[in-house]
């Protein structure tokens, strides 16, 4: 190991993973983290539990569906990388934290020294996800210990095409780039068309007595599509590298020709080892070469701005004044920065959710009511993740966030106000989609005006309200990221069947309540009437909470409890 990497960052990494330890039980030890840490132990504990004994009791998968499903998966994976560098151009070719960007990169070393300290990091967290990866599928794997190799092998191939995707965004010119991004996104919409056309072809001939929802059974044929894909011709000569790990993945016995795939697959990675160093080098070259160009611009440019009137550029005084405006104007240029990544972030769930619409099988109501179910299930499970223009993406901007001169609540509305006004835009738009498609009856289509915006405030007030309890980095890892992980999926789990037990509930009550009121008014015995008020009321008042809870956490908030804790 020392002579692939320099003795002083062999060192380095040695003393980061024991840092690391060091410093996840200190955390675990605090007084303000240890019911946290208790709780999500127990839960993460149960979890495993029943992960391992499904592990031990369930039955083999087909061997040739694992291999396709394998194949497709990493394919997929992989291929993601190059989908995410087209979606947001990354800053850097090598990913470096704050403190290795102060003092790493400015040190002694060779770019080459350091593109070898940061595969070492890299792949050795490589070494983690195979072991995990070899458990899941150990009743498959005849062979553990080939097994294991092979997933290691497999799963570095595909962060080294992550880092060479990073080193080609970065050193490309603004016009190749924009090429690049065409080209990608491009092939994505058609292959999404392609892929969506067949399932929904497949999702027409079914049957028209299936019980199956509409919006799952298109899921269900568009990944039978996907995955016949993989044994088409051009599937095959794609997918050709990843079918080589898969192979020896899912090997009975080591025979010769066996002995020869594994030579074959560490020499795919000995290549692209060679492939990304002379990529990062040209990458570098390109930056340099960029930044010699536009230093005269910038020159001028600086002059420019110096010589410029700013005061006609300041932003009205109603619009700060207004929910913390200024807060809501930042997280508004952060949306126009990354406009690519929010149109890909709306099209899969703008595809799924109007798929029943062109279901001829359907009348109008269904195909409306199938259409609002796919809406709000995909804009909740897509869109809060995708659209962090809030809090979420503020981590190492909290403490300035504490010292504006604004009452928390304005702070935390004006953060809540961008995704929460994007979401409901969107929303709209489908609905005017959908009206243009399908005949949509008055009442339900003012229920669904009225109900988007209060549930969009009511998720990403609890979408905040929980990252301020347990605030943590977009891209951070390790054990005390899965454990909070562990405690808010299950927060979630229980907050959800809570919320659907009281929608029934207030369902049959709603209809009581209507033969009451309808003495009073004969407009309130309508029961469909008092159960949409009821609902509206509620996730309204919700939202608030969230949003009163949020502001008192975000007041309360310690933003450096580790100093405090020593």
């Amino acid at each position: 190991m020392n002579s692939l990497i320099h003795p002083a960052l062999w060192q380095l990494t040695k003393m980061r993973t024991a840092g690391k330890f060091r410093g996840m039980l200190a955390s675990f030890t605090q007084p303000r983290k240890l019911a946290v840490s208790i709780l999500g132990s127990v839960l993460a504990l149960i979890w495993l539990s029943n992960v391992i004994a499904s592990i031990l009791f369930r039955e083999k998968y087909d061997p040739e569906s694992l291999r396709t499903w394998m194949t497709l998966s990493l394919s997929v994976y992989a291929s993601w990388h190059f989908v995410r560098v087209a979606w947001q151009r990354p800053d850097a070719s090598i990913e470096w934290s704050e403190a290795e960007r102060n003092n790493l990169v400015p040190s002694p070393f060779t770019r080459q020294q350091l593109l070898q300290y940061r595969l070492a990091t890299v792949l050795g967290v490589t070494t983690l996800k195979a072991a995990i990866g070899t458990i899941l599928l150990l009743p498959d794997l005849a062979n553990p210990t080939l097994g294991f190799l092979a997933f290691w092998c497999g799963l570095a191939f595909i962060e080294l095409l992550r880092v060479i995707s990073d080193s080609l965004a970065v050193g490309m010119g603004q016009k190749l780039y924009r090429a690049f991004r065409a080209v990608i996104v491009g092939t994505l919409i058609t292959l999404r068309v392609f892929f969506s056309s067949a399932a929904l072809l497949q999702t027409q001939s079914a049957s028209p007595d299936s019980k199956i929802p509409i919006v799952f059974l298109f899921g269900l044929n568009f990944l039978e599509v996907l995955k016949s894909s993989v044994h088409t011709t051009t599937g095959e000569i794609v997918t050709a590298p990843f079918a080589l790990f898969v192979e020896l993945i899912t090997a009975r016995v080591v025979t010769y020709q066996i002995l020869l795939t594994l030579m074959a697959a560490f020499s795919v990675l000995i290549v692209t080892v060679w492939t990304l160093s002379r990529l990062d080098n040209w990458s570098e070259s390109s930056i340099v070469g960029r930044e010699k160009r536009s230093r005269k611009f910038h020159s001028a440019s600086s002059k420019e701005s110096m010589e410029s009137n700013l005061d006609s550029r300041s932003l009205p005084n109603f619009l700060i004044k207004l929910c913390g405006g200024a807060v809501t104007w930042r997280q508004a240029v952060g949306v126009y920065r990354y406009g690519t990544g929010v149109v890909l972030a709306l099209i899969p769930p703008a595809i799924l959710s109007a798929m029943p619409l062109f279901m001829s099988r359907l009348n109008d109501r269904l195909a409306i009511l199938n259409f609002l179910g796919g809406l709000v299930f995909y804009s909740f499970l897509l869109l809060p993740s995708a659209l962090k223009f809030d809090f979420r993406r503020d981590y190492s901007h909290l403490l300035l966030l504490k010292m504006l001169p604004l009452r928390p609540s304005r702070v935390v509305v004006g953060q809540l106000a961008t995704p929460i006004l994007l979401t409901t835009l969107f929303q709209y738009a489908m609905l005017a989609f959908a009206c243009s498609v399908r005949e949509m009856n008055f009442y339900i289509l003012l229920s669904a005006v009225l109900s988007f915006p209060a549930m969009n405030f009511a998720v990403y007030g609890w979408e905040n309200l929980m990252f301020l309890i347990f605030p943590q980095k977009l891209k951070q890892e390790g054990i005390e990221v899965f454990l909070r992980t562990t405690v808010l999926f299950t927060a979630k789990g229980v907050t959800c069947g809570i919320v659907f037990a009281m929608i029934f509930w207030w369902a049959f009550a709603s209809t009581k309540l209507s033969l009451i009121l309808s003495n009073v008014s004969p407009l309130l015995g309508n029961h469909r009437l008092v159960f949409g008020i009821g609902v509206w009321c509620s996730v309204t008042c919700v939202g608030v909470l969230m949003t009163l809870l949020a502001a008192r956490q975000f007041k309360n908030l310690d933003i450096f409890p580790e100093k405090q804790a020593g």
